[in-house]
Protein backbone atom coordinates (compact mmCIF):
# COMPACT_ATOMS: atom_id res chain seq x y z
CA UNK A 1 0.00 0.00 0.00
CA UNK A 2 1.07 3.24 -1.20
CA UNK A 3 0.53 6.15 1.42
CA UNK A 4 0.90 9.36 0.81
CA UNK A 5 2.86 11.68 3.08
CA UNK A 6 0.66 13.42 5.46
CA UNK A 7 1.21 16.69 6.89
CA UNK A 8 0.31 17.06 10.94
CA UNK A 9 -2.42 19.65 10.69
CA UNK A 10 -4.94 20.39 13.33
CA UNK A 11 -7.60 18.87 10.96
CA UNK A 12 -5.43 15.38 11.34
CA UNK A 13 -5.03 16.20 15.36
CA UNK A 14 -8.92 16.37 15.22
CA UNK A 15 -9.36 12.70 13.30
CA UNK A 16 -6.86 11.14 15.90
CA UNK A 17 -8.60 12.70 18.78
CA UNK A 18 -12.03 11.48 16.86
CA UNK A 19 -10.68 7.71 16.17
CA UNK A 20 -9.35 7.52 20.09
CA UNK A 21 -13.18 8.35 21.32
CA UNK A 22 -15.26 6.49 18.99
CA UNK A 23 -12.82 3.17 19.17
CA UNK A 24 -11.00 3.53 22.49
CA UNK A 25 -13.08 6.11 24.38
CA UNK A 26 -10.08 7.96 25.62
CA UNK A 27 -9.21 11.63 24.43
CA UNK A 28 -5.80 12.55 24.41
CA UNK A 29 -4.96 15.37 26.67
CA UNK A 30 -2.80 18.24 25.52
CA UNK A 31 0.10 17.03 27.25
CA UNK A 32 0.42 13.72 25.31
CA UNK A 33 0.38 15.54 22.20
CA UNK A 34 2.92 17.51 23.20
CA UNK A 35 4.92 14.29 23.93
CA UNK A 36 3.69 13.04 20.61
CA UNK A 37 4.85 15.78 18.75
CA UNK A 38 8.57 15.66 19.89
CA UNK A 39 8.96 12.12 19.03
CA UNK A 40 7.55 12.93 15.66
CA UNK A 41 10.00 15.74 15.66
CA UNK A 42 13.17 12.96 16.41
CA UNK A 43 13.37 14.05 20.21
CA UNK A 44 13.15 12.04 23.25
CA UNK A 45 9.85 13.35 25.67
CA UNK A 46 10.12 13.56 29.18
CA UNK A 47 6.74 12.19 30.57
CA UNK A 48 5.54 11.89 34.24
CA UNK A 49 4.12 8.34 35.31
CA UNK A 50 1.36 8.15 34.74
CA UNK A 51 0.42 10.60 32.56
CA UNK A 52 -0.42 8.49 29.33
CA UNK A 53 2.98 7.51 27.76
CA UNK A 54 1.46 4.31 25.77
CA UNK A 55 -1.59 6.86 24.37
CA UNK A 56 1.49 9.29 23.02
CA UNK A 57 3.84 6.92 21.82
CA UNK A 58 0.46 5.72 19.76
CA UNK A 59 0.01 9.10 18.30
CA UNK A 60 3.45 9.70 17.49
CA UNK A 61 3.02 6.19 15.35
CA UNK A 62 0.17 7.02 14.19
CA UNK A 63 1.11 10.10 12.59
CA UNK A 64 4.91 8.42 11.19
CA UNK A 65 2.74 5.68 9.95
CA UNK A 66 0.58 8.59 8.08
CA UNK A 67 3.54 10.07 6.37
CA UNK A 68 4.84 6.66 4.88
CA UNK A 69 7.17 5.37 7.33
CA UNK A 70 6.77 1.92 8.97
CA UNK A 71 7.62 2.32 12.62
CA UNK A 72 8.73 0.34 15.03
CA UNK A 73 7.64 0.44 18.36
CA UNK A 74 10.25 -1.12 21.00
CA UNK A 75 8.69 -2.11 23.76
CA UNK A 76 9.78 -3.35 27.60
CA UNK A 77 9.02 -7.06 27.03
CA UNK A 78 6.49 -9.63 24.96
CA UNK A 79 3.83 -8.97 27.06
CA UNK A 80 3.39 -5.48 26.59
CA UNK A 81 4.01 -5.31 22.68
CA UNK A 82 1.30 -7.86 22.58
CA UNK A 83 -1.18 -6.11 25.23
CA UNK A 84 -0.30 -2.81 23.42
CA UNK A 85 -0.77 -3.83 20.22
CA UNK A 86 -4.53 -5.51 20.75
CA UNK A 87 -5.69 -2.38 22.82
CA UNK A 88 -4.43 0.04 19.88
CA UNK A 89 -6.08 -2.49 17.06
CA UNK A 90 -8.91 -0.69 16.67
CA UNK A 91 -7.41 2.59 16.39
CA UNK A 92 -4.70 2.27 13.89
CA UNK A 93 -7.56 0.57 11.96
CA UNK A 94 -9.58 4.00 12.05
CA UNK A 95 -6.55 5.39 10.36
CA UNK A 96 -6.47 2.83 7.80
CA UNK A 97 -3.12 1.33 9.08
CA UNK A 98 -2.27 -2.25 9.84
CA UNK A 99 -0.63 -2.72 13.20
CA UNK A 100 0.98 -6.34 14.46
CA UNK A 101 3.05 -7.49 16.88
CA UNK A 102 6.68 -9.73 17.09
CA UNK A 103 6.78 -11.70 20.07
CA UNK A 104 9.65 -14.12 20.86
CA UNK A 105 6.62 -16.84 20.37
CA UNK A 106 5.52 -15.39 16.69
CA UNK A 107 6.24 -18.75 14.20
CA UNK A 108 9.26 -17.41 11.78
CA UNK A 109 6.88 -17.85 8.77
CA UNK A 110 4.68 -15.12 10.27
CA UNK A 111 7.49 -12.57 11.32
CA UNK A 112 8.25 -11.34 7.87
CA UNK A 113 4.17 -10.42 7.69
CA UNK A 114 4.22 -9.15 10.73
CA UNK A 115 6.85 -6.49 9.83
CA UNK A 116 5.51 -5.26 6.69
CA UNK A 117 2.41 -3.92 9.25
CA UNK A 118 2.84 -0.16 9.03
CA UNK A 119 3.10 -0.03 12.91
CA UNK A 120 4.90 -2.94 14.65
CA UNK A 121 4.79 -3.55 18.54
CA UNK A 122 7.91 -5.23 19.47
CA UNK A 123 10.33 -5.39 21.85
CA UNK A 124 14.00 -4.17 21.53
CA UNK A 125 15.74 -7.64 22.04
CA UNK A 126 13.37 -9.67 19.53
CA UNK A 127 14.03 -6.75 17.01
CA UNK A 128 17.73 -7.08 17.23
CA UNK A 129 17.77 -10.63 16.75
CA UNK A 130 15.51 -10.74 13.80
CA UNK A 131 17.76 -8.23 11.91
CA UNK A 132 21.07 -10.10 13.07
CA UNK A 133 19.69 -13.47 11.41
CA UNK A 134 18.93 -11.27 8.57
CA UNK A 135 22.30 -10.50 8.86
CA UNK A 136 24.22 -13.92 8.87
CA UNK A 137 21.80 -14.78 6.21
CA UNK A 138 22.88 -12.25 3.95
CA UNK A 139 19.24 -10.72 3.19
CA UNK A 140 19.94 -7.51 5.24
CA UNK A 141 17.88 -4.94 3.96
CA UNK A 142 19.85 -1.85 6.53
CA UNK A 143 21.00 0.87 4.12
CA UNK A 144 20.66 4.00 6.64
CA UNK A 145 23.79 5.94 4.64
CA UNK A 146 25.51 5.65 1.39
CA UNK A 147 28.02 3.71 3.17
CA UNK A 148 25.94 0.86 4.06
CA UNK A 149 24.30 0.98 1.05
CA UNK A 150 27.50 0.70 -0.98
CA UNK A 151 28.30 -2.26 1.80
CA UNK A 152 25.14 -4.02 1.14
CA UNK A 153 25.53 -4.03 -2.48
CA UNK A 154 29.25 -5.28 -1.95
CA UNK A 155 27.94 -8.05 0.78
CA UNK A 156 24.96 -9.19 -1.74
CA UNK A 157 27.57 -9.27 -5.25
CA UNK A 158 30.04 -11.61 -3.15
CA UNK A 159 26.99 -14.00 -1.92
CA UNK A 160 25.20 -13.87 -5.31
CA UNK A 161 22.14 -12.81 -3.22
CA UNK A 162 19.23 -11.03 -5.16
CA UNK A 163 18.74 -6.92 -3.79
CA UNK A 164 15.22 -8.31 -2.83
CA UNK A 165 14.47 -6.64 0.34
CA UNK A 166 11.52 -9.05 0.38
CA UNK A 167 13.58 -11.61 1.37
CA UNK A 168 14.66 -10.06 4.68
CA UNK A 169 12.56 -10.48 7.73
CA UNK A 170 12.69 -6.62 8.86
CA UNK A 171 12.58 -4.85 5.37
CA UNK A 172 13.33 -1.37 6.49
CA UNK A 173 14.26 1.26 9.39
CA UNK A 174 12.57 4.26 9.08
CA UNK A 175 11.28 4.93 12.24
CA UNK A 176 11.50 3.42 15.31
CA UNK A 177 9.83 4.70 18.75
CA UNK A 178 11.10 3.68 22.21
CA UNK A 179 9.06 3.01 25.35
CA UNK A 180 10.94 3.73 28.87
CA UNK A 181 13.71 5.01 26.34
CA UNK A 182 16.48 5.34 28.93
CA UNK A 183 16.07 1.66 29.66
CA UNK A 184 17.42 0.95 26.54
CA UNK A 185 19.83 3.98 25.50
CA UNK A 186 21.29 3.91 28.73
CA UNK A 187 20.70 1.14 31.20
CA UNK A 188 21.44 -1.79 28.77
CA UNK A 189 23.40 -0.05 26.31
CA UNK A 190 26.58 -1.90 26.93
CA UNK A 191 25.44 -5.49 26.73
CA UNK A 192 26.39 -7.44 23.99
CA UNK A 193 23.56 -8.73 21.94
CA UNK A 194 25.45 -12.17 19.98
CA UNK A 195 23.61 -14.74 18.21
CA UNK A 196 25.25 -17.59 18.11
CA UNK A 197 25.02 -20.50 16.11
CA UNK A 198 25.53 -24.42 16.88
CA UNK A 199 29.88 -25.24 16.61
CA UNK A 200 32.34 -28.36 17.03
CA UNK A 201 31.63 -29.75 20.35
CA UNK A 202 35.13 -31.18 20.69
CA UNK A 203 36.59 -31.80 24.00
CA UNK A 204 35.51 -27.85 25.44
CA UNK A 205 33.11 -29.49 28.09
CA UNK A 206 35.36 -31.97 29.32
CA UNK A 207 37.82 -29.11 29.86
CA UNK A 208 35.06 -26.98 31.64
CA UNK A 209 34.36 -29.69 33.88
CA UNK A 210 38.35 -29.67 34.69
CA UNK A 211 38.71 -25.99 35.38
CA UNK A 212 35.56 -26.13 37.80
CA UNK A 213 37.46 -29.01 39.41
CA UNK A 214 40.71 -26.59 39.73
CA UNK A 215 38.93 -23.54 40.69
CA UNK A 216 37.43 -25.16 43.62
CA UNK A 217 41.14 -26.36 45.20
CA UNK A 218 42.10 -22.33 45.34
CA UNK A 219 41.41 -20.34 48.23
CA UNK A 220 40.19 -17.20 48.35
CA UNK A 221 41.83 -14.05 49.64
CA UNK A 222 45.69 -16.26 48.81
CA UNK A 223 44.75 -17.63 45.67
CA UNK A 224 42.43 -15.37 43.99
CA UNK A 225 40.75 -12.23 44.65
CA UNK A 226 37.12 -11.41 43.24
CA UNK A 227 36.02 -7.89 41.81
CA UNK A 228 31.55 -7.86 42.23
CA UNK A 229 31.59 -5.12 40.37
CA UNK A 230 33.62 -5.91 37.45
CA UNK A 231 32.01 -9.55 37.73
CA UNK A 232 35.74 -10.85 37.35
CA UNK A 233 38.43 -13.12 39.29
CA UNK A 234 41.83 -12.31 39.20
CA UNK A 235 44.94 -14.84 40.11
CA UNK A 236 47.60 -13.51 42.63
CA UNK A 237 50.95 -14.73 41.84
CA UNK A 238 50.27 -17.83 44.72
CA UNK A 239 47.32 -18.68 43.17
CA UNK A 240 48.84 -19.05 39.72
CA UNK A 241 51.66 -20.27 41.15
CA UNK A 242 49.43 -22.99 42.66
CA UNK A 243 47.99 -23.58 39.51
CA UNK A 244 50.92 -24.09 37.49
CA UNK A 245 51.52 -26.88 39.89
CA UNK A 246 47.81 -28.63 39.73
CA UNK A 247 48.46 -28.74 35.63
CA UNK A 248 52.24 -29.68 35.71
CA UNK A 249 50.84 -33.40 34.96
CA UNK A 250 48.11 -32.49 33.30
CA UNK A 251 47.34 -32.60 29.41
CA UNK A 252 49.49 -30.38 27.03
CA UNK A 253 46.74 -27.73 26.75
CA UNK A 254 46.78 -27.48 30.60
CA UNK A 255 50.53 -26.68 30.80
CA UNK A 256 49.91 -23.46 28.63
CA UNK A 257 49.47 -20.39 30.84
CA UNK A 258 46.97 -18.28 29.09
CA UNK A 259 44.82 -20.90 29.02
CA UNK A 260 44.69 -22.30 31.54
CA UNK A 261 44.01 -19.13 33.69
CA UNK A 262 41.46 -17.93 31.51
CA UNK A 263 39.53 -21.24 32.15
CA UNK A 264 40.02 -21.11 35.69
CA UNK A 265 39.11 -17.63 36.10
CA UNK A 266 35.93 -18.37 34.24
CA UNK A 267 35.17 -20.87 36.80
CA UNK A 268 36.16 -18.37 39.49
CA UNK A 269 33.04 -16.18 38.29
CA UNK A 270 30.47 -19.15 37.39
CA UNK A 271 31.59 -20.51 41.19
CA UNK A 272 31.49 -17.41 43.81
CA UNK A 273 29.86 -14.70 41.89
CA UNK A 274 27.02 -16.18 39.87
CA UNK A 275 24.51 -16.47 42.31
CA UNK A 276 21.25 -18.21 41.93
CA UNK A 277 17.87 -16.35 42.39
CA UNK A 278 19.60 -13.28 41.60
CA UNK A 279 21.21 -13.69 38.04
CA UNK A 280 19.94 -16.61 37.25
CA UNK A 281 16.79 -19.16 38.03
CA UNK A 282 17.34 -23.24 38.27
CA UNK A 283 13.90 -24.15 35.86
CA UNK A 284 15.27 -28.16 35.30
CA UNK A 285 16.40 -29.07 32.94
CA UNK A 286 16.91 -25.34 32.17
CA UNK A 287 18.98 -22.52 33.33
CA UNK A 288 17.14 -18.99 32.76
CA UNK A 289 19.30 -16.14 33.27
CA UNK A 290 17.93 -12.45 34.99
CA UNK A 291 17.65 -9.56 33.37
CA UNK A 292 20.13 -7.15 35.74
CA UNK A 293 17.71 -4.36 34.92
CA UNK A 294 14.20 -5.64 35.27
CA UNK A 295 14.83 -8.89 37.32
CA UNK A 296 12.64 -10.43 34.65
CA UNK A 297 13.50 -13.91 33.07
CA UNK A 298 16.01 -13.12 29.93
CA UNK A 299 14.17 -15.81 27.82
CA UNK A 300 17.23 -17.34 24.90
CA UNK A 301 20.12 -14.97 26.76
CA UNK A 302 22.95 -17.48 27.50
CA UNK A 303 26.45 -15.83 28.74
CA UNK A 304 29.60 -16.45 26.19
CA UNK A 305 33.15 -17.86 26.64
CA UNK A 306 32.14 -21.40 27.93
CA UNK A 307 30.57 -18.79 31.39
CA UNK A 308 27.08 -20.20 30.43
CA UNK A 309 28.01 -23.85 30.59
CA UNK A 310 30.21 -23.81 33.93
CA UNK A 311 26.81 -22.59 35.73
CA UNK A 312 25.10 -25.61 34.14
CA UNK A 313 28.01 -27.73 35.47
CA UNK A 314 27.84 -25.93 38.93
CA UNK A 315 23.99 -26.39 39.25
CA UNK A 316 23.56 -29.99 37.58
CA UNK A 317 21.94 -29.09 34.53
CA UNK A 318 22.36 -29.98 30.81
CA UNK A 319 24.11 -27.56 29.36
CA UNK A 320 23.10 -26.08 26.29
CA UNK A 321 24.87 -27.37 23.05
CA UNK A 322 27.95 -25.80 21.63
CA UNK A 323 27.73 -22.06 20.08
CA UNK A 324 29.99 -20.09 18.15
CA UNK A 325 29.58 -16.04 17.51
CA UNK A 326 27.47 -15.55 14.50
CA UNK A 327 26.64 -12.19 14.87
CA UNK A 328 27.45 -9.37 17.34
CA UNK A 329 25.83 -5.95 18.26
CA UNK A 330 24.76 -3.44 21.20
CA UNK A 331 21.51 -1.34 21.31
CA UNK A 332 23.51 1.37 21.11
CA UNK A 333 25.13 0.72 17.43
CA UNK A 334 21.77 -0.87 16.14
CA UNK A 335 19.79 2.01 16.82
CA UNK A 336 21.80 4.69 14.70
CA UNK A 337 19.93 2.16 11.84
CA UNK A 338 17.43 4.31 12.00
CA UNK A 339 16.61 7.07 9.80
CA UNK A 340 14.18 8.66 12.11
CA UNK A 341 14.27 8.31 16.11
CA UNK A 342 12.27 8.91 19.17
CA UNK A 343 11.42 7.90 22.73
CA UNK A 344 9.58 8.82 26.11
CA UNK A 345 10.35 7.78 29.88
CA UNK A 346 9.40 9.36 33.13
CA UNK A 347 13.53 9.96 34.01
CA UNK A 348 15.53 11.24 31.07
CA UNK A 349 16.33 15.19 32.32
CA UNK A 350 19.15 14.21 34.52
CA UNK A 351 20.91 12.29 31.42
CA UNK A 352 19.87 14.58 28.56
CA UNK A 353 23.40 15.77 27.48
CA UNK A 354 24.72 12.14 27.78
CA UNK A 355 21.81 11.23 24.96
CA UNK A 356 22.66 14.32 22.95
CA UNK A 357 26.21 13.16 22.72
CA UNK A 358 25.51 9.46 22.06
CA UNK A 359 22.65 9.67 20.57
CA UNK A 360 22.11 13.37 19.06
CA UNK A 361 18.79 13.02 20.58
CA UNK A 362 17.40 16.62 22.37
CA UNK A 363 15.07 15.89 25.52
CA UNK A 364 11.54 17.88 25.78
CA UNK A 365 10.24 18.17 29.27
CA UNK A 366 6.47 17.61 29.15
CA UNK A 367 4.49 19.22 31.95
CA UNK A 368 2.28 17.05 33.50
CA UNK A 369 -1.56 17.56 33.17
CA UNK A 370 -2.04 17.56 37.30
CA UNK A 371 0.24 18.47 40.00
CA UNK A 372 1.11 15.23 41.55
CA UNK A 373 0.04 14.27 44.95
CA UNK A 374 3.15 11.78 46.45
CA UNK A 375 3.76 12.46 49.62
CA UNK A 376 7.67 11.67 50.24
CA UNK A 377 8.23 10.50 53.86
CA UNK A 378 11.64 10.96 55.39
CA UNK A 379 14.56 8.50 54.65
CA UNK A 380 15.25 6.00 56.95
CA UNK A 381 18.95 4.04 57.82
CA UNK A 382 19.61 0.23 59.45
CA UNK A 383 22.09 -1.00 60.59
CA UNK A 384 21.29 -4.42 58.74
CA UNK A 385 18.49 -6.11 56.67
CA UNK A 386 17.52 -8.44 59.44
CA UNK A 387 16.56 -5.18 61.20
CA UNK A 388 15.29 -3.28 58.42
CA UNK A 389 12.82 -6.42 57.73
CA UNK A 390 11.31 -6.26 61.04
CA UNK A 391 10.57 -2.59 60.33
CA UNK A 392 9.40 -3.04 56.85
CA UNK A 393 6.69 -5.73 58.00
CA UNK A 394 5.49 -3.58 61.29
CA UNK A 395 4.87 -0.57 58.58
CA UNK A 396 3.30 -2.17 55.87
CA UNK A 397 1.08 -4.20 58.31
CA UNK A 398 0.05 -1.10 59.48
CA UNK A 399 -0.86 0.60 56.28
CA UNK A 400 -2.51 -2.62 54.93
CA UNK A 401 -4.89 -2.28 58.40
CA UNK A 402 -5.76 1.22 57.11
CA UNK A 403 -6.91 0.11 53.96
CA UNK A 404 -3.69 0.89 52.27
CA UNK A 405 -1.99 -1.13 49.22
CA UNK A 406 1.56 -1.07 49.86
CA UNK A 407 4.60 -1.65 47.26
CA UNK A 408 7.64 -2.94 48.90
CA UNK A 409 10.34 -2.63 45.69
CA UNK A 410 13.59 -5.45 46.97
CA UNK A 411 16.73 -5.82 45.14
CA UNK A 412 15.75 -9.46 43.83
CA UNK A 413 14.61 -13.20 44.27
CA UNK A 414 16.51 -13.44 47.61
CA UNK A 415 15.15 -10.30 49.66
CA UNK A 416 11.78 -10.84 48.03
CA UNK A 417 11.65 -14.26 49.65
CA UNK A 418 13.57 -13.12 53.11
CA UNK A 419 10.98 -10.48 53.47
CA UNK A 420 8.02 -12.78 52.57
CA UNK A 421 9.26 -15.31 55.27
CA UNK A 422 9.56 -12.05 57.65
CA UNK A 423 5.66 -11.17 57.09
CA UNK A 424 4.90 -15.20 57.43
CA UNK A 425 6.48 -15.38 60.68
CA UNK A 426 5.00 -12.36 62.13
CA UNK A 427 1.43 -12.71 61.89
CA UNK A 428 -0.66 -15.86 62.17
CA UNK A 429 -1.69 -17.37 58.84
CA UNK A 430 -5.61 -16.59 59.53
CA UNK A 431 -4.56 -12.78 60.21
CA UNK A 432 -2.44 -12.29 57.21
CA UNK A 433 -3.52 -9.30 54.90
CA UNK A 434 -3.43 -10.72 51.05
CA UNK A 435 0.44 -10.59 50.32
CA UNK A 436 1.85 -11.54 47.02
CA UNK A 437 5.46 -11.62 45.23
CA UNK A 438 6.25 -9.95 41.90
CA UNK A 439 9.80 -11.70 41.18
CA UNK A 440 11.15 -13.21 37.70
CA UNK A 441 9.29 -16.92 39.40
CA UNK A 442 6.10 -15.44 38.39
CA UNK A 443 6.80 -13.76 35.80
CA UNK A 444 3.77 -15.43 33.94
CA UNK A 445 1.85 -14.41 36.55
CA UNK A 446 2.70 -10.69 35.96
CA UNK A 447 -0.38 -9.41 34.72
CA UNK A 448 -2.56 -10.88 37.40
CA UNK A 449 -0.08 -9.32 40.06
CA UNK A 450 -0.80 -5.96 38.94
CA UNK A 451 -4.08 -6.37 38.43
CA UNK A 452 -4.27 -7.03 42.48
CA UNK A 453 -1.21 -4.64 43.67
CA UNK A 454 -4.20 -2.03 43.64
CA UNK A 455 -6.89 -3.54 46.41
CA UNK A 456 -7.47 -1.92 49.76
CA UNK A 457 -4.66 -3.54 51.86
CA UNK A 458 -3.00 -5.65 49.42
CA UNK A 459 0.71 -5.85 50.67
CA UNK A 460 2.84 -6.58 47.15
CA UNK A 461 6.25 -7.53 47.51
CA UNK A 462 8.10 -6.88 44.29
CA UNK A 463 11.56 -6.72 42.78
CA UNK A 464 12.48 -4.45 39.69
CA UNK A 465 9.74 -5.86 37.53
CA UNK A 466 7.33 -3.22 39.33
CA UNK A 467 9.22 -0.71 37.87
CA UNK A 468 8.61 -0.53 34.33
CA UNK A 469 5.85 -0.45 32.18
CA UNK A 470 3.31 -1.03 35.11
CA UNK A 471 -0.36 0.83 35.98
CA UNK A 472 -1.58 -0.19 39.21
CA UNK A 473 -5.10 0.82 39.32
CA UNK A 474 -6.10 1.65 42.35
CA UNK A 475 -9.44 0.56 43.90
CA UNK A 476 -11.72 3.49 44.92
CA UNK A 477 -11.88 2.34 49.01
CA UNK A 478 -7.91 2.57 48.34
CA UNK A 479 -8.28 6.27 47.06
CA UNK A 480 -10.31 6.59 49.46
CA UNK A 481 -7.94 5.97 51.52
CA UNK A 482 -4.88 7.63 51.08
CA UNK A 483 -3.71 5.69 47.72
CA UNK A 484 -0.59 3.32 47.03
CA UNK A 485 2.42 3.37 49.52
CA UNK A 486 5.52 2.83 47.76
CA UNK A 487 8.25 1.52 50.17
CA UNK A 488 11.90 1.37 48.34
CA UNK A 489 14.71 -0.84 50.03
CA UNK A 490 16.30 -1.10 46.61
CA UNK A 491 19.67 -0.28 46.41
CA UNK A 492 19.84 0.87 42.88
CA UNK A 493 22.82 1.79 40.82
CA UNK A 494 21.21 4.98 39.60
CA UNK A 495 18.49 7.43 40.57
CA UNK A 496 16.54 6.96 37.96
CA UNK A 497 15.48 3.10 39.32
CA UNK A 498 14.71 5.14 42.49
CA UNK A 499 12.35 7.83 40.81
CA UNK A 500 10.75 4.91 38.84
CA UNK A 501 9.55 3.03 41.27
CA UNK A 502 8.69 5.73 43.43
CA UNK A 503 6.20 6.37 40.20
CA UNK A 504 4.24 3.43 40.90
CA UNK A 505 2.25 5.42 43.56
CA UNK A 506 0.15 8.92 42.66
CA UNK A 507 -0.25 8.52 39.48
CA UNK A 508 -2.87 10.60 37.38
CA UNK A 509 -3.97 12.72 40.13
CA UNK A 510 -4.20 9.72 42.60
CA UNK A 511 -2.94 10.15 46.46
CA UNK A 512 0.21 8.04 47.73
CA UNK A 513 3.32 8.53 49.39
CA UNK A 514 6.87 6.83 49.54
CA UNK A 515 9.50 5.95 51.59
CA UNK A 516 13.28 5.12 51.10
CA UNK A 517 14.87 2.42 53.72
CA UNK A 518 18.62 2.07 53.10
CA UNK A 519 20.85 -0.11 54.92
CA UNK A 520 24.25 1.19 55.42
CA UNK A 521 27.28 -1.18 57.59
CA UNK A 522 27.28 -0.88 61.04
CA UNK A 523 31.07 1.16 61.14
CA UNK A 524 29.66 3.66 58.75
CA UNK A 525 26.44 4.72 60.29
CA UNK A 526 28.28 5.12 63.71
CA UNK A 527 30.81 7.49 61.84
CA UNK A 528 28.33 9.74 60.52
CA UNK A 529 25.81 9.39 62.94
CA UNK A 530 26.77 12.81 64.47
CA UNK A 531 25.89 13.70 60.73
CA UNK A 532 22.33 13.41 60.45
CA UNK A 533 21.32 14.13 56.92
CA UNK A 534 24.60 13.86 55.72
CA UNK A 535 24.51 10.26 55.24
CA UNK A 536 21.84 10.57 52.64
CA UNK A 537 24.55 12.86 50.47
CA UNK A 538 26.82 10.26 50.94
CA UNK A 539 24.34 7.63 49.59
CA UNK A 540 23.67 10.37 46.47
CA UNK A 541 27.30 10.56 45.65
CA UNK A 542 27.65 6.61 45.99
CA UNK A 543 24.92 6.58 43.59
CA UNK A 544 26.41 9.02 41.01
CA UNK A 545 29.89 7.31 41.57
CA UNK A 546 28.16 4.29 39.69
CA UNK A 547 26.37 6.70 37.83
CA UNK A 548 29.80 7.84 36.32
CA UNK A 549 31.00 4.57 35.29
CA UNK A 550 28.57 3.41 33.75
CA UNK A 551 28.51 6.53 31.78
CA UNK A 552 32.74 5.86 30.95
CA UNK A 553 31.65 2.61 29.74
CA UNK A 554 28.83 4.04 27.06
CA UNK A 555 31.41 6.53 26.12
CA UNK A 556 34.08 4.10 25.32
CA UNK A 557 31.59 1.61 23.36
CA UNK A 558 30.49 4.79 21.34
CA UNK A 559 34.05 5.92 20.94
CA UNK A 560 34.87 1.95 19.67
CA UNK A 561 31.94 2.35 17.50
CA UNK A 562 32.89 5.13 15.71
CA UNK A 563 36.09 3.83 15.20
CA UNK A 564 34.98 0.51 13.46
CA UNK A 565 32.79 2.56 11.45
CA UNK A 566 35.43 5.34 10.28
CA UNK A 567 37.48 1.86 9.65
CA UNK A 568 34.41 0.35 7.42
CA UNK A 569 34.24 3.97 5.84
CA UNK A 570 37.72 3.16 4.68
CA UNK A 571 37.32 0.13 3.43
CA UNK A 572 33.92 0.37 1.78
CA UNK A 573 34.01 -0.10 -2.00
CA UNK A 574 33.85 3.33 -3.25
CA UNK A 575 30.55 4.89 -5.46
CA UNK A 576 31.40 4.04 -9.25
CA UNK A 577 31.22 7.12 -11.73
CA UNK A 578 28.16 6.60 -13.90
CA UNK A 579 30.75 8.25 -17.05
CA UNK A 580 32.87 5.40 -16.47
Amino acid sequence: MVRTPTRNTPALQARLDAACRDTLGLTPRPNQWQAAQAMVEGQLAELATGEGKTLALALAAGLLALRGQTVHLLTANDYLATRDAQQWQPWYARLGLRVAAVTAETPARERAAAYRADVVYVSARELVFDSLRDQVAGRSAWSASARDARLSEHARALTQTPPDDDLATVPTFDAALIDEADSILLDEAVMPLVLARLGASGERLAQLGTALGLAARLQAGRDFELQPLARDALLTPAGAQRLETLCADAARLWRHRLHREELVRLALVATHLLQPQRDYLVRHPQLCLLDPVTGRIAAGRVWSNGLHELVCLKEGCPPPPPTETAARTTYSAFLRRYRHLGGTSATLHGHRHELQRLYGLSMRRIAPHTPSRCVRGPNRWFSDEAARDRAVVERALALAAQGRPVLVGTDGVPQSLRLAEAFAASVPATQHPPIQCLDARQDALEAACIAQAGQPGQITIATRMAGRGVDIRLHPDAVRAGGLHVLNCQDNPARRLDEQLFGRSARQGDPGSAEHWRVGPARSLYAVAALGAWRDVAWRLRQRAREARSADERHRLHLADTLARQHLDRLAPADRDPMD
